[in-house]
């Protein structure tokens, strides 16, 4: 469980984070920033990308809540994952929509914070919001975690050999190849010699999504290798317009989208492998991520501030599997039952259908296999019975699925009542209890 965060009142020189493409061809250190966490340890952070639209497409609604949002976490800096001004960036640094999209709109009490950005380079943008500094790769240090922003751009082919009547800037780039490899090798190093708790990288490409634009396969082929090489905890990204999460399946990197700063392509997916797929929403929002030593917690908003939560590292009780399957009553499933596994194994308990009480919740394991009603009454009264806050039916047969099986008609029809009746007699008890206080 992610440690809760308390509103310490310090002067926290804050950091708004953010990346798209310029950079200098050298192979040197990358440059780095210290910032410190907070005095209980930890670390909080807001996550933004593909939102300058002068405030439309709902920027400005997830702005606001950004704000709500950065002032309840009490944030230390917010990251953005680039495409900081549609459609094409900014014409010069007297655009007006540098102020529009960013300046007019970023007006919450706790936004105003030091924004790092890698897209517009001018200082003179400086003078104008003297919270823009505009960088390209670099690392921020935290003490906690060390956080790597990688110019991912050039790595991509399309930009290159299909622009697409699309003009982009180059200075500093090219040649290409030496930049991609210098650009690689610093990566690499800082990631080696990191001594963080946690590693994050943020690029504006994908790795991993079944959004708009899908998987990045440069990245895959060329990044990606060296994360997996190097213990990195999650990476981070924009450029697909929706909010993520995708857990590698060859490493612990877990694979975090958050691009709907204000335009999103509801309904957009792309028909690639879902493996690994936690977490997809086609709408606009954001992302937050909290850290101490031992715990993160990551958490999507939509527009109107609704969450959904994952947390990282957490120090389980024990894992479930789905008691007996049908798989499992093809072959002898006496042999699963049998007290021989457990000696094999300590770790195994496999019975039919039984009951774990943890005092905060009580956990029905259930065998939905036979469909014997004698057994459902059994599970009528065990569930009427309980006084757990929190009531677990485990069973193997999905009650409702848009999945291959889809809805299973028996457990629909023996199970869910029992399901509904407990869980409205729940909730009329929890009435009644307020009512008498």
């Amino acid at each position: 469980m992610a440690i809760p965060f308390k509103n310490y009142r310090t002067s926290i020189f804050f950091l708004i984070l953010s990346f798209a493409l310029c950079l200098v061809i050298t192979s040197a250190e990358l440059q780095r920033f210290d910032h410190p966490t907070k005095q209980d340890g930890s670390l909080s952070f807001l996550v933004i990308g593909d939102w300058g639209r002068r405030g439309d497409f709902n920027q400005s609604q997830v702005a606001f809540q950004m704000g709500k949002i950065g002032d309840k976490l009490n944030i230390d800096f917010v990251v953005s994952t680039g495409d900081n001004f549609y459609d094409n960036g900014l014409i010069s640094e007297h655009d007006t929509a540098f102020e529009e999209s960013f300046t007019k709109i970023y007006t919450e009490e706790s936004l105003q914070k030091q924004w790092y950005s890698e897209a517009q380079l001018s200082p003179l943008l400086r003078k104008i919001d003297s919270r823009w500094l505009c960088l390209r790769s670099f690392i921020v240090n935290t003490e906690l975690a060390e956080i790597f922003f990688v110019d991912t751009t050039p790595l991509v082919d399309m930009y290159f050999t299909n622009a697409d009547e699309h003009t982009y800037d180059w200075r500093g780039i090219v040649p290409r190849k030496a930049y991609i490899a210098n650009l690689l090798k610093d990566v690499e190093f800082a990631l080696k010699t990191s001594p963080a708790k946690w590693k994050i990288v943020v690029g504006h490409h994908a790795i991993r999504s079944v959004g708009h634009h899908g998987d990045t396969q440069e990245l895959i082929n060329q990044l990606l290798p060296i994360l997996r090489a190097n213990d990195v905890d999650f990476y981070m990204n924009g450029h697909n317009h929706c909010l993520e999460h995708v857990s590698d399946l060859e490493s612990p990197i877990q694979f975090l989208t958050s691009g709907a700063g204000s335009k999103a392509w509801r309904g957009d997916v792309k028909g690639l492998s879902k493996e690994g797929l936690n977490f997809f929403y086609d709408g606009q929002g954001f992302m937050s991520v909290k850290l101490n030593p031992t715990d993160a917690e990551i958490a999507f908003y939509d527009v109107f501030g609704k969450m959904g939560k994952i947390r990282a590292k957490l120090n389980i009780d024990f894992v479930i599997s789905t008691v007996l399957g049908n798989h499992d009553y093809r072959g002898n499933a006496l042999a699963q039952l049998s007290p021989v596994l457990r000696k094999m194994d300590n770790r195994w308990l496999c019975l039919k259908s039984f009951l774990v009480n943890t005092q905060v919740a009580d956990f029905f394991f259930i065998d939905t296999n036979p469909f014997v009603d004698k057994y459902f009454s059994d599970l009528d009264f065990a569930l009427r019975n309980s006084s757990a806050k929190w009531k677990v039916v485990v069973g193997h047969h999905t009650i409702r699925s848009i999945g291959h099986h889809g809805d299973t008609k028996e457990v629909v029809d023996q199970i869910l009542p029992i399901l509904e009746v407990t869980s409205y007699a729940a909730m009329h008890e929890r009435e009644r209890e307020r009512y008498v206080e």
